[in-house]
């Protein structure tokens, strides 16, 4: 069998977080972002020298200018298994005594990236664990003790992939996983644009030297880019934000991924997937060299290890597209705790406070022309369709829509039951002659009704069914759009961020190689 761990501890003791996966080389943070899941087959080329090792021995290949495809040699089966961890010793020394005093464990020796104040640094640990394997969760809680922890491993019935160079038409076979280091750029083919769960759009896209190809926890393949923290920024923010927009957007954009990105992997978004982010709209979608601009590189540049900090801890800096005019609550955005910096924001030069959760005052709102900064009316291409937008059925076509989903029948009345204080619609009510369907789920809201902007929005009927909303995205956080606009009114990236995050300060992280 073939052993692999996919639980990344997130500990917190004396403000101090642990990141497993990440890792410091020559003072840079550098991370695992997984680019294709879960595939059967690759396809990658680069037109230097490659080198492809196992991971667990010494055992590689070269190539000269190769045109490849890795695939699995033959299905792999992964079974999920359990392990007790006993203690974390500081030394190797201490490690080898304990294991010594007792033969029926084992340890594992890890890098370990740690991130106390404002300081990342890397600190050898060595995890003790007992050498049985569990076959559920609760076999493996049984057996330990109040201090022990529990890790989640994945056992695969083979680790065997198949490389075949169509440049030379030879072909190999090596154990999973690998790591592939280029002297050149390496190119990637039929990567997924930006949505991992349902992929619409496959693009070619070039990455930095050095990836991994690691086996899934369903026995398929993972690729990940191996990349320092700078060099994934740049490679988020033209595909959040856009390449040509003003200076001050793209460095306010670039402070904002890279603290969602620190964000994430603090909290372990992927700990239990053996990586730190992925390259999809669920982090963020980053794209290696491919869209890379100057413009880009020196606002990367002019911030770097700049994040956004509310009581001195890296805020998640989420964004969308468009506020429609006002910000979101984020615990009334995705039902979750309140979060003190991310709190409803009037997008314009001066603040109000404004409540949206009556039904006329909202419908009110969102039929005039505000003078906020994310009014994008009046410009040209998809921008312009940002903050306004309107949708429209025939009463037939809304019946087809619906009744594909559910027992509808013939449509009778819709209505909105609740909204937020932002003005989103948080519940709706549509009755049929089958069903009354009550919608109470944001993301339900705007998926069910045919792929809605926003659920700000209001509903006029009568031989037909208009949406009639404002915005384009959850609104939670930095509104791309307004950012934009406060660029080209010379508002610099710090006054962008704390216009949409309560109370931020933006400082810089020191990283340091610690050996």
């Amino acid at each position: 069998m073939f052993n692999k761990s996919l639980l990344i501890f997130l500990v917190f003791f004396n403000s101090i977080c642990f990141l497993q996966a990440a890792e410091i080389k020559n003072d840079n943070l550098y991370l695992e972002v997984e680019i294709i899941p879960n595939a059967e087959s690759l396809r990658l080329k680069t037109p230097g020298e490659l080198t492809i090792q196992e991971i667990d021995s010494p055992f590689q290949i070269k190539f000269d200018n190769p045109n490849l495809v890795i695939e699995l040699y033959k299905k792999i089966k992964a079974d999920a298994i359990w392990k007790i961890g006993i203690k974390r010793a500081k030394t190797l020394a201490e490690a080898r005594k304990f294991i010594k005093n007792f033969p029926e464990t084992n340890f594992i020796e890890k890098n370990q990236v740690k991130i106390d104040g404002n300081q990342i640094y890397q600190e050898k640990i060595y995890s003790i664990y007992k050498r049985k394997s569990y076959q559920s969760y609760e076999a493996a809680k049984s057996d330990s003790d109040i201090d022990n922890w529990i890790e989640e491993d994945i056992e695969f019935d083979a680790n065997e992939i198949y490389i075949y160079d169509q440049t030379t038409g030879e072909d190999y076979y090596i154990g999973a996983p690998i790591r592939l280091t280029s002297s050149a750029h390496i190119s990637v083919f039929d990567v997924p644009k930006a949505n991992f769960w349902n992929p619409q759009t496959y693009l070619t896209r070039t990455y930095y030297e050095n990836m991994l190809v690691e086996l899934s926890k369903i026995g398929k393949l993972n690729l990940i880019s191996e990349v320092e923290l700078e060099k994934y920024v740049a490679g988020v923010v033209p595909n959040e934000i856009g390449k040509n927009v003003p200076m001050q957007a793209l460095r306010a954009q670039a402070i904002a991924a890279r603290s969602e990105a620190l964000y994430k992997v603090i909290h372990g978004v992927h700990k239990d997937d053996g990586f730190d982010l992925c390259a999809s709209i669920h982090c963020q979608v980053y794209s290696g060299i491919s869209d890379l601009s100057e413009p880009v590189k020196r606002a990367v540049n002019s911030t770097s290890y700049q994040v956004a900090e509310y009581d001195d801890k890296i805020i998640n800096a989420v964004y969308s597209t468009n506020c429609g005019g006002i910000t979101v609550n984020s615990a009334a955005a995705w039902d979750g705790p309140e979060i003190p910096y991310l709190q409803p924001r009037y997008d314009a030069r001066y603040q109000e406070s404004i409540n949206l959760d009556d039904e006329y005052k909202a419908r009110n709102w969102l039929r005039k022309n505000s003078e906020v900064f994310c009014n994008t009316t009046g410009q040209k291409g998809w921008r312009s369709k940002t903050y306004r937008w309107t949708k429209e059925y025939l009463i037939s076509e809304f019946e087809e829509l619906l009744n594909k989903r559910f027992e509808f029948g013939n449509f009778i009345d819709i209505e909105v039951a609740k909204r937020g204080n932002s003005g989103r619609i948080s519940e709706i009510k549509i009755e049929g002659t089958k069903q009354e369907l009550i919608l109470d789920d944001r993301l339900q809201i705007r998926q069910i009704l045919g792929g809605l902007r926003s659920t700000f929005f209001l509903i006029e009927v009568d031989d037909k069914i208009m949406f009639i909303g404002k915005g384009s995205g959850h609104g939670v956080g930095m509104c791309q759009m307004g950012a934009i606009e406060m660029a080209h009114q010379k508002y610099s990236a710090e006054e962008i961020l704390k216009h949409y995050f309560t109370d931020i300060e933006i400082k810089r992280m020191n990283v340091k190689t610690n050996e």
